[in-house]
């Protein structure tokens, strides 16, 4: 629909900018329509009385003077404006009544005795403006009111052409005149309703530029969401887009306008196309294909915006548009598709003999890509006639090796699919078969000449997969990736395009065998887009095609996991876990199945013998470092056989310098393990020339989450493999010991943004097999920074092993030498502090001395502790070793190894004595114990998932074979937890036992020393307690000095699972006095630590034992019984006055049988008599439990010729004595109201 402006641009830019010299260059005729505009600059007096002004004026003078039009206009202006405006006003206010009045009815047009044409052409200057502004006026009035349909108003005076010149005249000046009352944006509404109204717009705004933005605004904003589907939406966007014709120079703000309000679709591709054809507002790079302008971006643009609304309102006008015949030319579809046909034609008359040239690629791209979005997000119909023809000629080009040539081969592909259509005809799918095949076949020259790292090989190999796996979904969602759209092509839709590439380019074996030869990725991250090969590797994996046809791929893994760096890919972590299912797990029906080879211990060494700290402290780049050992390993290899077993053991730490007589500079770097070299697969020698690791915190990283993956596959698959008799690879639990996951996992932490999707499956597995490196304790601690260290001047004793093994041995003296290199110490990386563990653990002992400072303990707590973040399993055997008892004997004890205390933990209490008495050292050991309970644990628990019962596979009683194999499942579950049980209730009971008191602290610094001994050994307690509740009771079952259970209850908090487990009354069950006045001990304490009223019911139920056991013991064990209780049953009264009367009846019970007991032996002598007030007292004033102990010591105080005084007397002034303080206790303690 090709429109020509009444005002050409020229004219237009020149009035815009008051440019009269160019203005006196254009021809009369195109002046014809700003005449009243420049008549009125003529007869205005100017403010301006500068050169330039006056110049301008002259020349508009002399424009004017050879124009017969001019006098007309004077005419015009010379009218009472003053009284017409008077007019205008009320005839205004006449036309806002309801309904506006009829057009008979006018103030300013009294009567008119012929037709309103006739009249315009007869009258003078002044009825000439009354006319019209009345009949402007009604139609302004009549728009106003709402109306269903488009408002049409037929008028003599606006619908003859031979008027249009003298209507616009009268029409500008009068907008002129009365800008108050006529606003411009309103009248240009009004004149879309009669004929020719947008040509009066145009001259309208020509003769007054600077209210242009204005009336577009208004235009626009009015206008409708779809503006091709109604006759006012057509006569909008004609006037809209002449306006922008006539000032080219607004055409994309307008444009930006009609997107940003979602109106007026059709102009916006017109105002485009325009924008295209005309040279003077070209609006971009036209791309050497097509046209000029940017409609492919802008429409691109469009349907794939981020602004849903934006995208719903261009596909509905897609949609719509649709339904207009293709070659209709009122339609701006039709428009926009035969621009688009044009520019593929241009492209394609660019290529020679189907060759793509390099400055069409990325503008043939972008056109694909655009008909893609056209196709499926608009659901535009090809045509076949006009499109289908031309975008398969460009879509099977050969274009240059180049990355933009590889971005238009993926898009051609894509295409392919997105559009089916376009190979529906059987010489189209040979076209495009013959193309594919010329893909598979040029792709390695490309992907070398290019230079570009996710070539669209991987792509073809991706969809070869898919469409085997009749994974088509998966294919959309690619193509769907690849476009950055979303495609809607149906499933069945795809039949031809899957035979070819199933059938005519790639069959499974051809697929498989490709797909192991595609190089790797290098430098493989997140950042690198595009479909790579480890995509393709992952699909076939999944779908088990390298299994089925038997080609190996376990190199190619290893390969690309080496050649990985940060940020790590997202499909690193989903290849490993498919990886490892295929060498374990059989697919489903299909038993027989072959499966991939694992990696070898051998491959794993390789990566793990180069230091992770060259990685993170060196800018080196490390694509071409080759796998050898560093330097620090070198003494290593001076090492005996049994030497380097031993150590690989993990039975004695990495051999230092000093006792290899071998210097070691002070900063070499510490290797990360050395794998166990005993195994089978690694006899060989090291050669190192593997395979190059581009980053070996990645490639270790990996190859951990492969191992603890892989191992958690096997061990949760032992059934199924002893079941079909399969033997899998196991790794050496010493490979495992070696390897520092501690510093692995931490950094991994620190790092998730670049380790993303990995830590997480990483952490999980863990948690699982290696609990003891998980601790939260680990998680919280936080390396101690300068401000906290002593920050003393640095000692010039060198910092070796020598050096800190004579100041361990030294420190009683020197004190102040060992403080220093500890400080020194906490200033190191943890790799460089290793190379001093030995000598650290080795020389613990020497810090038991009671001269040492706490100073000087505690730092070294702190330097065992950031040892602990790089190799703890190491660490702590050495720990255990520093840390045992010497032989009597005289004799060295046997190193021990980590599988002896994995075995038996209670290695780690069986050290020197001392220890229970240096709080920083008991905090070391007990952090110890709990890992290697840990470690116990989880040891029994792999082992047992590791040997699993035989099963019976013949025929016959089956079932019976299969219930009795539960059974013995059973079994030995609760045999392991037995054991577990025992090996944490012994840990218990050897702690308690070493926070007895001595004789020495009873006061001063060793009862300080003792009660922080006991706050830590009660911490321990109360985690244990609360992490396993079975554990508590089992403690309490077995008993522990009842000197111990105030600590107990006072130091663990997690005690009261005692009263609301419940299990205090069956300890009150048991056939054991011992046990029984334990509970009630336990029960009194419990109740003034708790008095809850699960309590109180406990302790009720603890007064009814006593009264029902004092009937049925005999005399010694009641004589017993009565003397241990008593002080309980103080605290259970101090806690709970609402059992004294409870409490009251069961001491007379004791007080009779106490008396009972005391009138069958002999009369007290005066002596004795004296001796048992001084008991009274005595009684009160000790709060001892155990009586019957302390008076067997006074006995043998006593003199020869005192007469030992009968149990039963004491007995009795004690019962006495209970009563007096239970009374206290009870009732005068607490508030009576």
């Amino acid at each position: 629909m090709a429109l020509t402006p009444p005002v050409s641009s020229r004219v237009f830019q020149c009035i815009e900018k008051c440019d009269m010299h160019g203005l006196a260059m254009c021809r009369e005729d195109e002046m014809r329509p700003i005449l009243p505009c420049l008549v009125r600059m003529s007869l205005i007096a100017p403010l301006d009385h500068s050169q330039e002004c006056i110049s301008g004026r002259k020349i508009i003078l002399r424009i004017l003077s050879g124009i017969e039009a001019v006098n007309s206009l004077v005419a015009l202006l010379s009218i009472d404006f003053p009284a017409l405006e008077a007019d205008v006003k009320k005839e205004q206010q006449l036309r806002q009544k309801v309904g506006g009045g009829t057009q008979n009815e006018s103030v300013l047009v009294q009567s008119l005795t012929n037709g309103l044409a006739l009249e315009f052409e007869c009258s003078d200057p002044t009825r000439r403006l009354r006319l019209l502004l009345s009949e402007l006026l009604f139609v302004m009035a009549q728009v106003r009111e709402p109306k269903q349909d488009f408002y049409h108003k037929t008028s003599e005076l606006f619908d003859n052409p031979c008027y249009l010149e003298e209507v616009s005249d009268v029409l500008c000046i009068a907008l002129a005149e009365l800008p108050a009352l006529l606003p411009a944006p309103d009248v240009a509404e009004a004149l879309l309703h009669i004929t020719n109204g947008p040509n009066l717009i145009a001259r309208m705004v020509a003769n007054q530029p600077d209210c242009f933005r204005e009336v577009v605004t208004g235009l626009v904003q009015n206008g409708e969401k779809q503006d091709e589907d109604s006759p006012g939406g057509l006569v909008r966007l004609q006037s809209v887009r002449m306006l922008c014709q006539m000032n080219p120079s607004q055409a994309l703000n307008v444009r930006a306008m009609c997107v940003e309000q979602c109106h007026m679709p059709g102009l916006a591709v017109y105002v485009t196309l325009d924008a295209g054809r005309g040279g003077s507002y070209s609006m971009g790079a036209g791309g050497g294909g097509g046209g000029g302008g940017d409609v492919v971006s802008f429409v691109t643009g469009l349907l794939l915006s981020h602004n849903h609304q934006q995208r719903t309102w261009f596909a509905q006008f897609i949609k719509s548009g649709q339904r207009r015949k293709y070659e209709q030319q009122a339609s701006a579809l039709a428009a926009l598709r035969a621009d688009l046909s044009d520019r593929l034609r241009n492209v394609l008359l660019s290529t020679k003999n189907d060759t793509l040239p390099d400055s069409q690629v990325i503008y043939a791209t972008a056109l694909l890509r655009l008909y893609c979005a056209l196709k499926n997000l608009a659901n535009l119909k090809l045509s076949e006639e006009k499109e289908i023809g031309l975008l398969l000629q460009l879509v099977t080009c050969h274009p240059p090796p180049s990355a933009a040539g590889v971005r238009f081969v993926s898009t051609g592909l894509c295409m392919l699919i997105a559009c089916p259509s376009l190979i529906a005809a059987q010489e189209n799918e040979r076209k495009a078969a013959e193309w594919i095949k010329w893909l598979v076949k040029e792709e390695a020259y490309f992907a070398g000449a290019s230079g570009v790292s996710s070539s669209f090989g991987a792509m073809l190999l991706l969809m070869a997969i898919h469409f085997h796996a009749q994974q088509l979904s998966a294919i959309i969602e690619l193509v769907s990736a690849a476009l950055g759209m979303k495609v809607l092509t149906r499933a069945n839709n795809l039949s031809r395009i899957k035979y070819i590439f199933t059938h005519d380019v790639f069959t499974e074996q051809v697929l498989t065998a490709h797909a192991v030869k595609v190089p790797v990725t290098q430098s493989l991250n997140a950042d690198i887009p595009g479909f790579l090969p480890v995509h393709c590797i992952y699909h076939q994996l999944k779908s088990r095609m390298f299994t089925k046809h038997k080609v190996p791929i376990k190199d190619w893994i290893y390969k690309q996991i080496c050649a990985s760096t940060t940020p790590l890919h997202p499909v690193l972590p989903q290849l490993i876990e498919v990886y490892v299912n295929s060498i374990l797990i059989v697919s489903k029906g299909n038993i027989t199945d072959s499966f991939n080879e694992p990696i070898t211990q051998k491959e794993i060494m390789a990566v793990f013998m180069q230091s992770i700290f060259v990685d993170k402290f060196s800018n080196k780049s490390f694509s071409k470092r080759s796998v050898t050992p560093t330097k620090s390993m070198r003494p290593l290899r001076r090492l005996s056989a049994l030497q380097q077993q031993q150590w690989l053991r993990g039975s004695s730490p990495v051999p230092l310098a000093s006792s290899l007589k071998t210097p070691v500079p002070s900063k070499a770097l510490v290797p990360v393990t050395i794998l166990n070299m005993h195994d089978q697969d690694l006899q060989e020698p090291f050669d190192g020339s593997i395979c190059p690791v581009v980053s070996v915190m990645t490639a270790q990283l990996l190859l951990l989450y492969y191992l603890l993956l892989y191992e958690d596959m096997r061990l949760n698959s032992m059934h199924q493999l002893a079941m079909h008799n399969r033997r899998v690879y196991s790794y050496s639990p010493h490979l495992f010991a070696q390897l520092p996951i501690r510093y692995l996992l931490t950094h991994a932490q620190r790092e998730q943004r670049l380790y993303a999707g990995l830590f997480s499956p990483l952490l999980k597995l863990l948690v699982s097999h290696y609990p003891q490196l998980c601790l939260v304790e680990d998680w919280l601690y936080e390396s101690p920074s300068a401000s906290s260290r002593l920050g003393i001047l640095p000692l010039k004793v060198s910092l070796n092993a020598e050096c800190v093994k004579e100041a361990m041995e030294f420190a009683h003296e020197n004190r102040g030498q060992l403080l220093g290199l500890l400080d020194r110490m906490l200033r190191l990386p943890p790799h460089q502090l290793w190379e001093l563990a030995l000598p650290l653990t080795a020389s613990i002992k020497h810090l038991l001395d009671p001269r040492i400072p706490r100073k000087v303990q505690d730092m070294y707590r702190q330097v065992w502790l950031r040892l602990n973040s790089l190799f703890p399993r190491r660490l702590w055997v050495m720990t255990v070793n520093g840390l045992r008892q010497e032989d009597p004997s005289g004799v060295p004890l046997r190193p021990l190894t980590e599988e002896n205390i994995v075995l038996d933990p209670l290695y780690v209490l069986r050290c020197d004595d001392r220890v229970y008495r240096c709080a920083p050292l008991l905090q070391i050991v007990i952090y110890v114990l709990q890992v290697y309970l840990l470690s116990s644990r989880t040891f029994l628990s792999q082992h047992m998932l590791n040997t699993p019962l035989p099963t019976n596979t013949s025929g016959g009683q089956g079932g019976n074979v299969g219930s009795a194999g539960i059974i013995l499942e059973e079994e030995r579950d609760k045999l392991m937890g037995a054991l577990v049980l025992t090996q944490e209730s012994s840990a218990v009971q050897i702690l308690l036992e070493a926070s007895l008191c001595h004789e020495n602290e009873k006061s001063g610094g060793g009862l300080l020393a003792l009660q922080e001994i006991r706050s830590i050994i009660c911490s321990y307690i109360h985690q244990a307690f609360i992490k396993d509740t079975t554990l508590a009771k089992l403690v309490h079952f077995q008993g522990y000095p009842s000197e111990l259970l105030s600590v107990m209850v006072r130091g663990v908090p997690s005690m009261h699972i005692a009263v609301g487990l419940n299990w205090i009354p069956e300890l009150l069950q048991l056939p054991d006095l011992e046990k029984q006045l334990f509970a009630i001990e336990l029960t009194s304490h419990l109740a003034l630590q708790n008095a809850m009223p699960s309590t109180l019911s406990i302790s009720r139920l603890a007064i009814n034992t006593l009264a029902t056991l004092l009937s049925v013991v005999g005399e010694e064990e009641r004589i017993q019984l009565m003397c241990l209780s008593l002080k309980s049953l103080v605290y259970i009264g101090r806690a709970f006055p609402t059992l004294l009367d409870d409490l009251l009846h069961l001491l007379v019970s004791f007080g009779r049988v106490g008396a009972a007991q005391a009138g069958l032996s002999s009369a007290p002598s005066p002596i004795s008599i004296g001796f048992l007030d001084a008991l009274e007292e005595e009684f009160t004033a000790d709060d001892s439990m155990d009586v019957v102990k302390k008076d067997a010591e006074e006995e043998k105080k006593r003199p020869a010729f005192v007469r030992r005084i009968p149990k039963e007397d004491k007995l009795c002034a004690r019962i006495i004595t209970t009563f007096k303080k239970l009374v206290e206790e009870a009732a005068g303690r607490h508030s009576i109201y």
